[in-house]
């Protein structure tokens, strides 16, 4: 009878072991965010561009998906044409975060272009460390998002 109790125990402490071993070290599990929350940026479709480059969408918001590495990529796929020739847009004037005014429940930026302040928090809290600029033309133009020389996004700034 002891040695089967002794058995058992060894059994319980290796199972026990093997589960701590198994969770050193990961990453602990991440919360889904909530979907009914109008903060949330909801991705609802991809696109791969003609260079290889993946975007993400949420229809306002256009982001190369290296900057959101722990979204998971929609199933639903957008032709590269139109998403291209946005981030070809025309800008005459360049900014960066620090030149954003938080105003309610939006930031604006020089040349009075408002923007919502769901993104630019999204991009304050993007794991992946960016020199983000902006480069934009109007109010109601679309609004590049550059990392370093490159353009990485496009945003749609709220309407005026």
């Amino acid at each position: 009878m002891r040695w089967s109790q002794a058995i058992g125990l060894a059994i319980i402490a290796c199972g026990l072991l093997a589960s701590a071993y198994q969770s050193f070290g990961a990453d602990p599990p991440a919360t889904r965010p909530d979907m009914s929350d109008p903060d949330v940026v909801k991705w609802w479709a991809h696109c791969d561009t003609a260079d290889g480059r993946r975007f993400l969408t949420d229809g306002g918001l256009f982001l190369e998906s290296r900057y959101l590495p722990n979204v998971p990529v929609p199933e639903k796929t957008l032709p590269p044409q139109a998403p291209e020739r946005l981030l070809q847009s025309t800008t005459d004037h360049e900014f960066a975060l620090a030149d954003l005014d938080r105003k309610g429940g939006q930031y604006e930026a020089p040349g009075s272009i408002r923007l919502n302040h769901k993104y630019i928090d999204l991009l304050r809290e993007s794991p992946v460390k960016a020199n983000w600029r902006f480069r934009a033309k109007g109010p109601n133009d679309p609004v590049l998002i550059v990392d370093g020389d490159k353009v990485v996004g496009v945003m749609m700034p709220m309407k005026s």
